[in-house]
């Protein structure tokens, strides 16, 4: 059980340094060969944006392993980042979004699939660059994922390091939706079902106007498939009544998750958007912070709510679970934060209706029909094909054998006063047993992690 101290460890976290280095892009069409390295690594992460800022404190430099670089790419940069070069990766210019890079650079993986096939990308591409010659495998060791494939980055050496929990549900601006919605809501607002805010049970008089992130985004694939119930959900067929979803921003560039600042203002009492609880939970906790608290518009106003998730609804939308327990964040009246409303808050919150529903037993990886939809494990994502890839498990993973002692800091619980006070749940050492039979070989190590390969 995690104690709510954690949440008294509020901590800034390590700032990313900004690497200068020149590039001179030339590819000389010669099979890249991996080379060994005992010095001299650099370990870069990017793709997830729920992540991001979590992962900017754990792969700080403070924290880098000794003769290693440590870089966490932003999702969204608006300039160029810059990544030294090691032997198997040259000194590589990663371009925003918009702007076509020159190989060996290539464009910032924005979203957990983006970041999944980039590390897959580089390390099929077997061309080498500069001169010296470098091959770019190495260019790329870690994708942050918010979201779980089976395919992605490759089947028998991709490798998913849960270290987090997370949970996804809607949000909004508008003051006639109501304060929870059922699975069987959220479906019918998403297929034109319901078009109109006073169609939902307790909701008031106003339209409807979908939102989804780009479709590169974790947060996007898992709102359809553990959310919504699908993959491939019917978004229906656009009218009048129920315009098509936005997945753009108010200046028409790709909607960025987890963020309802960049809403179109117009919209904003009636849109309503898919949003990660360990994100509104930290914005909310910064709220005095304009750069860090994305769920006010940037006219001001009152920020988006966090929506509940109404479980046992009956025939006339009523439901045995109160509104405060549905919700996935929860206000820590010791510690005076916002958190996940997850099991550590029965230590200073005890006997509250409805118990705590954010806890692994609801992500779907553990059981295939959790009590509470929403729940995630948050992922670095690792390929045993890479070059790099001892270093980056002992960065982000961890030896998942029986008694296995080998492990990273951030899998053996150095680092869960850092995952706590960017939003996030820590995961325990015992993990949960469900009904995906696999799931009781995440933990063999007894680590904080949990591993699963595909």
């Amino acid at each position: 059980m995690k104690s709510p101290l954690f949440k008294r460890s509020l901590l800034v976290g390590g700032a990313l340094a900004t690497l200068a280095a020149s590039l001179i892009s030339t590819s000389t069409g010669a099979s890249a060969q991996i080379a060994p390295q005992t010095a001299g690594v650099v370990l870069a992460a990017g793709g997830s944006d729920t992540t991001e800022k979590v992962m900017d404190a754990v792969l700080s430099q403070a924290n880098a392993n000794a003769g290693e670089t440590w870089v966490n790419l932003p999702s969204f940069p608006t300039t160029a980042i810059q990544v030294p070069g090691d032997l198997n990766c040259p000194t590589m210019s990663w371009q925003p979004n918009g702007v076509t890079p020159v190989a060996p650079d290539r464009t910032v993986p924005a979203g957990s699939g983006n970041g999944r096939s980039m590390l897959q990308t580089l390390i099929n591409d077997n061309n080498t660059y500069g001169s010296p010659a470098r091959p770019v495998k190495g260019c790329l060791d870690i994708a942050r994922s918010s979201s779980y494939s089976s395919s992605s980055p490759a089947v028998g050496t991709g490798e998913y390091y849960a270290f987090a929990l997370d949970a996804v549900s809607w949000a909004t601006g508008s003051l006639s939706a109501p304060a929870a919605l059922s699975k069987a809501d959220l479906v019918k607002i998403y297929n034109c079902t319901y078009t109109d805010w006073s169609q939902v049970p307790g909701g008031s008089a106003g339209p409807i106007q979908r939102y989804l992130p780009q479709s590169g985004s974790g947060t996007y694939s898992f709102f359809l498939s553990d959310v919504l119930g699908s993959s491939a959900f019917n978004f229906g067929t656009p009218s009048a009544d129920c315009p098509a979803p936005i997945t753009v921003n108010a200046s028409g560039a790709p909607l960025e998750e987890n963020n309802a600042s960049v809403i179109n203002p117009a919209h904003w009492q009636s849109a309503i958007f898919p949003y990660s609880a360990g994100q509104w939970v930290y914005q909310a906790n910064n709220a005095a912070n304009p750069t860090i608290d994305k769920r006010v518009l940037p006219s001001g106003g009152a920020p988006a709510r966090l929506g509940g998730i109404l479980t046992n609804v009956d025939a006339n939308g009523l439901t045995t679970t109160k509104s405060m327990n549905a919700n996935p964040a929860a206000y820590n009246i010791t510690d005076r934060k916002w958190q996940l409303n997850d099991a550590g808050l029965s230590v200073v919150q005890p006997n509250a209706s409805g118990g705590y529903p954010i806890t692994e037993a609801s992500s779907t990886r553990v059981n295939t029909v959790p009590a509470y939809i929403g729940v995630r494990f948050v992922y670095n994502v690792l390929d045993t094909r890479s070059p790099n890839y001892n270093e980056a498990l002992l960065a982000v993973g961890f030896d998942n054998v029986n008694g296995g002692t080998t492990k990273s800091a951030l899998c053996d619980g150095q680092r869960a006063a850092i995952i706590a006070s960017y939003g996030f749940a820590p995961l325990p050492t015992t993990s949960v047993t469900g009904t995906v039979a696999a799931s009781a070989n995440y933990n063999l190590a007894n680590s904080t992690c949990r591993r699963i390969a595909i």
